[in-house]
């Protein structure tokens, strides 16, 4: 009769040839993340994640963190969020240190998309942590809609009104409110990031199916508003008959607000923005600018957290989620960002400061 101890021996032993063999345990759950390997987690073990974001001063950006932690919370989660001060060299570091971090999930709004492409869609995966993307899509996918913008190796994308036809259809608000010729110019942000990529796209398909339209100037910035100021300021003294200016972001407005007004231009230059602050539904309504986009980054954030709850779970979890997975407001269509005007501005419920 054999011992309790060798008994004891046998199964530890067993069950280290199992570990090592890649046999899966009772309680382990196989996630689907598109590639020959799937990501295996222990069910229900979701406790850490972390949380990649591009700068935390930024009002769009707070929104991703309080979404986020928000849905963990109630589920019980850690949420530690690494904040790559518009730093791509940083964003990168602070991924490969978690990977080695004991965190059992990752949320990445990068800065840049093609250099986290590697850590996030392949030696994330390959350490059995999913990868929940929001907003800004990795691996060269910022140009492209819908479910193509996921990227094989991750869990899900969540976003989709930072796309080419998201800042498309804001672009063709400004043909609507103004049909015939007109100068505009456009304030974007670094060059590299996903979002610049994404509305460049926009703007040359835009310009090209309207000849009527003149870019005089397209400027980067750093999204301060006070930068957008400048740039407007450049922009006014050179073409003083400009007709609009579009940004990609609420900030590029609120520095284009103060200079067209110190020009004296205010009800003559029209303003387009993406992002749909707290401050844009003021500035809606006061007439300080022409229209704004749906923008929920909490939302995003939020549905990235219960999208890896489920995976943990057993469940499926769709490749993409779009309207940054939140539901559709008067005038908008499945599919298209919902344009923000003071015709509807009161069914808007902005997320961001």
């Amino acid at each position: 009769m054999r011992s309790s101890k060798w008994i004891k021996q046998t199964i530890l032993a067993g069950a280290a040839v199992a570990m090592l063999s890649g046999v899966a345990r009772a309680d382990d759950v196989s996630i689907d993340v598109g590639t020959d390997k799937p990501v295996v987690v222990k069910k229900g073990g979701l406790k850490r994640i972390a949380l990649f974001i591009e700068m935390a001063t930024n009002t769009a950006v707070q929104s991703t963190v309080t979404g986020a932690k928000e849905a963990a919370a109630r589920h019980g989660i850690t949420v530690d969020v690494f904040d790559a001060r518009f730093d791509i060299g940083r964003q990168v570091n602070q991924m490969q240190n978690a990977l080695i971090g004991g965190y059992d999930a990752w949320i990445v709004a990068a800065i840049e998309g093609q250099q986290v492409c590697d850590l996030a869609a392949n030696q994330a995966p390959q350490a059995n942590i999913p990868v929940a993307v929001v907003t800004m899509a990795i691996c060269g996918r910022s140009t492209n809609e819908g479910e193509e913008m996921w990227s094989p190796g991750t869990l899900t994308y969540i976003g989709g009104n930072e796309s080419p036809n998201a800042f498309k259809r804001v672009m063709q608000q400004m043909v609507i409110d103004h049909p015939g010729p007109q100068k505009i110019a456009a304030l974007t942000g670094q060059s590299l990031h996903p979002i610049t990529l994404a509305f460049d796209k926009a703007l040359k398909e835009f310009l090209t199916a309207n000849p009527q339209v003149t870019l005089v100037a397209e400027h980067r910035t750093d999204y301060s508003p006070e930068q957008c100021q400048q740039k407007v300021q450049t922009t006014l003294q050179a073409t003083p008959d400009l007709d609009a200016v579009i940004g990609v972001y609420t900030n590029m407005s609120k520095g284009a607000v103060p200079a067209v007004e110190a020009a004296g231009l205010s009800g003559k230059v029209r303003l387009y923005e993406a992002g749909g602050t707290v401050w844009s539904v003021d500035a809606l309504k006061s007439g300080a600018i022409s229209a704004t986009t749906g923008y929920y980054r909490g939302t995003a954030a939020d549905t990235a957290v219960e999208s890896l709850v489920k995976a943990f779970n057993g469940k499926s979890v769709p490749r993409a989620a779009m309207n940054d997975g939140h539901p559709l407001i008067q005038g908008q269509d499945a599919g298209q960002v919902g344009v923000v005007t003071v015709a509807n501005v009161d069914q808007y419920t902005p997320q961001s400061p």
